[in-house]
C-alpha cells in the first residue's frame, strides 16, 4: 500500500478525526519517509477533498457542516437511485450473479472497521451495468466525503442489521427487474444514513458543549 492510500486509509478509518490537523513532520516519522513524499500524498488527498492543505505546515482533515451533509445526500439520492434504474433496465443473468456475491461478500464484512469499502464495492456492482462511468465517479466522492463525516461509519455499525435487508431487498428487486421498486428501497436506505449521521453530528455538538 503506498503512502496516499495508508493515510487516506487512517482518514477514513477514523484515525485522523474530521478538523485534525496532519503535520508533515509527524506522518514523515510515522511511515519511515522523507517530507518530500508526505508533501506530495497530502497534496493527492487534497485533490480527493479529503484534506485541506496548509502551507508550509501540513494539512487539516476537511470537516463537513450539517448543511454539507444535507447537499450531499441529496446529490446521492439524485444520481444514485438514476444508476440503479438505469443499471436494473440493463443488467443481465451475469450482472445479477455478481449483485449476489457482492452482496454475501459485503454482508461477511459489515459492522467491522474498514466496512465503508464492502459497502462500495456492493452499491458500485449494481450500478456499473448503467455504464455511466462519469456519474459513477461522482457518486464514489460524495460517498468518500459522507465516510470521512462519520469518521469511519463507524456509528452506522449499530443499524448493521437494518442496511443488510434493505440490501437484500435492492438486490431482489435489482433481479427481478422492479426498479421502480430498487430505487424506492435505495431512496430509504439513503435517506436513513442521511438521518444517523445528522443524530451523529447532533451528539457531537452536545458533547462538546457539556451537555
Amino acid at each position: 500500500m503506498g503512502l496516499v492510500e495508508q493515510i487516506r486509509a487512517a482518514i477514513l478509518n477514523g484515525e485522523h478525526a474530521p478538523g485534525a490537523v496532519l503535520s508533515q513532520t509527524d506522518l514523515a516519522a510515522t511511515y519511515g519517509v522523507s517530507r518530500i513524499p508526505v508533501r506530495d500524498a497530502l497534496q493527492s488527498l487534497a485533490a480527493e477533498k479529503l484534506v485541506e492543505v496548509l502551507p508550509g505546515k501540513g494539512a487539516r482533515v476537511v470537516r463537513l457542516t450539517s448543511k454539507d451533509l444535507d447537499e450531499i445526500f441529496d446529490l446521492r439520492i439524485m444520481l444514485e437511485c438514476d444508476l440503479l434504474e438505469r443499471a436494473t433496465a440493463r443488467a443481465d443473468t451475469s450482472a445479477h450473479s455478481e449483485a449476489d456475491y457482492a452482496l454475501r461478500k459485503s454482508s461477511l464484512e459489515a459492522g467491522r472497521q474498514g466496512w465503508h469499502n464492502g459497502d462500495w464495492m456492493f452499491h458500485q456492482t449494481l450500478y456499473l451495468p448503467a455504464e455511466r462511468p462519469r456519474q459513477l465517479a461522482l457518486v464514489e466522492e460524495l460517498r468518500t466525503s459522507c465516510t470521512l463525516y462519520a469518521s469511519g461509519y463507524a456509528a452506522l455499525a449499530s443499524g448493521t442489521e437494518r442496511w443488510l435487508s434493505d440490501h437484500g431487498a435492492i438486490v431482489q428487486a435489482y433481479a427481478d427487474g422492479r426498479a421502480e421498486e430498487a430505487c424506492g428501497v435505495l431512496r430509504q436506505h439513503l435517506m436513513a444514513a442521511h438521518r444517523q449521521l445528522v443524530a451523529l453530528s447532533e451528539e457531537r455538538q452536545d458533547q462538546t458543549k457539556g451537555i
